[in-house]
């Protein structure tokens, strides 16, 4: 990088840190600075979610995808349009009037309090381990790219994005994740653009790598070991009414809009620009499958397809241009960074801090003790995550696929608590951890495609609460 690069990485992170500071000027208790008080634009509230949700292995590995491939990736990115329209009409309204800050609120009247703990706690698991080997990979690319050192790279990003979460809440963080959004595709959109010009005849190497099946969206054939229409349907609405309909990382932010109406247009609206964001994420490896005529990555000197693009950023992007790509790449870290503090420190005060406290703390304190989780939370993630030494750690790969551990079971519970009887407390909790077993079995022994492991999860959680109603009946008739 010249000097000129790390000028604008510098403006980027200095920019970012006031405007965040700015922002949390006005918050002057918790529901303002976990919800906003609910009077954020839906459209700024769109834009966060999918920030939120693209983390810098999204920003690097996407493009890898369509390297190695074709473009059927995008038959998930329409099941996450389907499943976020499912659960604004189903679980959108039911969180809508009980006016919650954490999700998990929501299933307190049928499943307890001790339920309502179990998840926010899941939650808090995943996302630490989750989002703390993202960052720590983020710290990969950087390192290539600047010259900085894994654990500069990782405590730059984690002491800017403390600062503005800590002091602005889900507002800063909601604005922030806008700017960087805009930041890191506007940063995709000049990668594309470069990498049109290096090409010669670009209509007819276009050509070319149509008649290879490189564009080819959607396969017909049915298979449970890869990308398909039925995996990717089925497979990416679950995911995406799991993600986006019991994760605090997302809820949060559908909450702190003004209305009923604005959250779906917010949640539908992400789906929609996701989709297109992935399909130039898509572009950008066929792009580069153009440039470096389909050569294989031990051709080009890598052992992952994660590294191509930034191999691409480092040998073909020029000054500034590849200073806006470097921001794009902290953006994606910081938004993912910042979502998963405001997520992680609101439910450790909503789900667990306030049922015990109930009404012997005022606003002000519980706002006080919000910017002390927020602090811990950062400290505590950013410090696990400089840790980390190679990507190779068994650890790593948990981390990247935890969420396919729990989100079955998370989903499961809210439907139960939507559709079905109240039970038990014990039974929720049998039925719950039942499922995370279960998975974790299917994942150890079997090869199923990842994308369906949401649905047998829904469907086990609801085997098993069915199991321990049969169960009950018998004990009290014994009785």
């Amino acid at each position: 990088m010249s000097w000129i690069d790390y000028l604008i990485v510098v403006v980027f992170m200095g920019g970012v840190f006031i405007a965040g500071t700015l922002l949390g000027r006005g918050v002057k208790d918790i529901k303002g600075y976990f919800s906003a008080n609910n009077n954020l634009p839906w459209w700024a509230v769109m834009l966060s979610i999918v920030a939120a949700e693209t983390s810098v292995l999204t920003f690097l590995s996407i493009p890898g995808l369509a390297y190695l491939g074709n473009f059927s990736f995008l038959q998930v990115c329409i099941g996450y349009i389907i499943g976020r329209i499912i659960i604004s009409f189903v679980l959108l309204p039911m969180y809508a009037k009980g006016k919650y800050i954490s999700v998990y609120q929501a299933i307190t009247e049928k499943a307890g309090v001790p339920m309502q703990r179990i998840m926010s706690i899941t939650f808090m698991g995943t996302r630490l381990l989750a989002d703390g080997v993202r960052l720590f990979a983020v710290a990969i690319p950087l390192s290539m790219i600047t010259g900085l050192s894994f654990m500069q790279s990782i405590w730059i990003l984690g002491i800017v994005t403390i600062i503005y979460t800590w002091f602005g809440g889900i507002k800063a963080v909601v604005w922030m994740d806008v700017a960087q959004w805009i930041i890191y595709i506007s940063a995709a959109f000049i990668a594309l653009w470069v990498g049109s010009k290096i090409l010669p005849d670009l209509s007819t190497t276009l050509a070319n790598v149509i008649e290879q099946g490189k564009t080819q969206i959607f396969d017909w054939k049915f298979s449970l070991k890869g990308y398909n229409i039925y995996s990717g349907v089925i497979g990416g609405a679950m995911l995406s009414m799991a993600s986006h309909g019991t994760d605090q990382l997302i809820v949060q932010r559908v909450l702190s809009c003004k209305n009923l109406q604005d959250s779906k247009k917010a949640l539908i609206g992400s789906g929609i620009v996701v989709f297109f964001q992935f399909a130039l994420f898509l572009v950008i490896g066929l792009m580069m499958y153009m440039v470096w005529n389909g050569a294989s990555i031990e051709m080009l000197g890598l052992q992952k397809p994660d590294a191509l693009f930034t191999k691409f950023i480092i040998e073909n992007l020029p000054p500034v241009v590849k200073g806006i790509t470097v921001a794009g790449i902290f953006a994606a870290a910081m938004s993912t960074l910042s979502g998963s503090l405001s997520g992680l420190s609101s439910a450790t005060i909503v789900d667990i801090l306030q049922p015990i406290m109930k009404d012997k703390v005022d606003d002000k304190k519980m706002l006080h003790y919000g910017r002390i989780a927020t602090l811990s939370w950062g400290i505590f993630m950013v410090g696990g995550a400089s840790l980390f030494r190679n990507m190779n750690n068994p650890l790593v790969e948990i981390g990247l696929s935890i969420a396919s551990f729990t989100y079955g079971g998370m989903l499961g519970v809210f439907i139960l608590v939507r559709f079905f009887k109240k039970v038990d407390t014990w039974q929720y909790v049998v039925s719950f951890f039942g499922t995370i077993i279960t998975i974790i079995f299917v994942i150890k022994f079997s090869e199923i495609h990842w994308t369906w492991f949401v649905l047998i999860g829904v469907f086990t959680t609801i085997v098993f609460e069915q199991i321990t109603v049969m169960i009950s009946k018998i004990f009290k008739k014994k009785i």
